[in-house]
């Protein structure tokens, strides 16, 4: 099983472990619900180096990435980036990720951790003919993200020379206070001058920032901000996703995957079909014009949690699955995301069956809070 650079610090602080695709990662600390709940209210650091960063470099970038990718590219300006997915041609998605634009030839993504490779490999298959290079610096770069209300503030504090404050959301920048007392420490600086990178993005649905650091520096970073923002609690992947699903965030895997396409995820919006063309493009043209089944959100009404896998029912005919479900901790009870028929999209209870008994939920637009 793979882990961080910060596995020993966390050991250290008692963090209970989980696998993660393959990576032993803290799942939580003290407690997840107060990590939770903290950072709702302040601010918590996350561990997310599991995660990859993958680079398209050279002069037919912005238009390969225009051709595999469901969003649009073309108009962003340097330092913005925007969400959306890498499908395969029946429109299932390979992988949901973020496309940050450093420069007109060079573009920066981020993918979740189970799929750098499928990715990675993806992308090199669909490259011919253009004039690019797909670089994988998944082992280069550590991630950490810094999420809350306080996040803003507390970030700037600490980095006073890179302008956090001027940071738009969904934007990135270099961390110059990182580069210039740092760059010359590295023993492997990233080849492309890019060692230290913020991006005002984050999966808690609260504002805050992602790190992506040179893994070598990584644990010095990560204690640098323990020490010095004031409050700051480190959190686990349990209070991050349920911070994420609070906010409906989809959870690839859960609500997306080559057999759950972003259509039916209630996701279009993220795809571009002004676009002359893209891998996908003809068949979620299809499945937009005869939907099968839609993702709903649902609250319990008994205090029970659902959880992925279980069967959704109407009138004791089975409708669905849940996609992911947890107990919320901020209105403390149980929530949920579930795939059900199209025929049953405007039902508005349903029963969710929790081992042998049926459990009533309520339809419930999302995000949750």
């Amino acid at each position: 099983m793979k882990s961080t650079p910060l596995f020993e610090i966390h050991k250290n602080m008692n963090a209970k472990f989980v696998n993660f695709n393959g990576w032993n990662m803290p799942v939580w600390f003290e407690d997840l619900k107060q990590e939770h709940l903290h950072v709702r209210n302040s601010v918590g650091v996350f561990d997310v180096s599991h995660m990859g960063e993958i680079e398209i470099v050279g002069s037919m970038a912005e238009e390969f990435l225009n051709f595999t990718f469901t969003n649009k590219i073309s108009d962003l300006n340097d330092g913005q980036a925007r969400y959306g997915f890498f499908c395969d041609k029946s429109g299932g998605v390979i992988d949901d990720v973020i496309i940050y634009r450093l420069s007109k030839d060079r573009f920066f993504i981020c993918v979740n951790a189970g799929n750098i490779e499928k990715v990675f490999e993806w992308l090199k298959s669909s490259s011919n003919g253009y004039n690019i290079k797909i670089k994988n610096l998944t082992s280069f770069y550590g991630q950490l993200a810094i999420q809350g209300p306080k996040a803003v503030d507390c970030v700037s504090k600490l980095f006073p020379s890179s302008n956090i404050k001027n940071i738009k959301k969904y934007s990135i920048s270099s961390i110059s206070d990182l580069e210039e007392n740092y760059v010359h420490k590295l023993k492997s600086p990233c080849p492309d001058g890019y060692s230290f990178l913020i991006a005002r993005t984050g999966y808690t649905g609260e504002d805050g920032f992602e790190l992506f650091v040179p893994n070598e520096v990584l644990p010095d970073i990560y204690l640098l901000v323990l020490e010095n923002i004031q409050d700051i609690k480190p959190c686990g992947l349990g209070s991050r996703d349920t911070l994420r699903l609070e906010k409906g965030f989809p959870l690839h895997g859960n609500e997306l995957s080559e057999k759950l396409n972003p259509i039916e995820a209630n996701l279009s919006k993220f795809v571009d079909f002004t676009k002359p063309d893209f891998i996908g493009k003809t068949s979620l043209q299809s499945i937009l014009r005869n939907k099968k089944s839609s993702l709903i959100g649902f609250k319990m009404n008994d205090k029970c949690i659902p959880r992925a896998g279980y069967k959704i029912f109407s009138d004791d005919r089975e409708i669905g699955f849940v996609t992911s479900g947890t107990f919320s901790p901020t209105l403390q009870q149980g929530i949920g995301l579930g795939v059900i028929n199209e025929s049953f999209s405007e039902v508005e209870y349903i029963e969710v069956k929790i081992r042998s008994d049926k459990k009533i939920a309520k339809r419930s637009s999302y995000p949750f809070v």
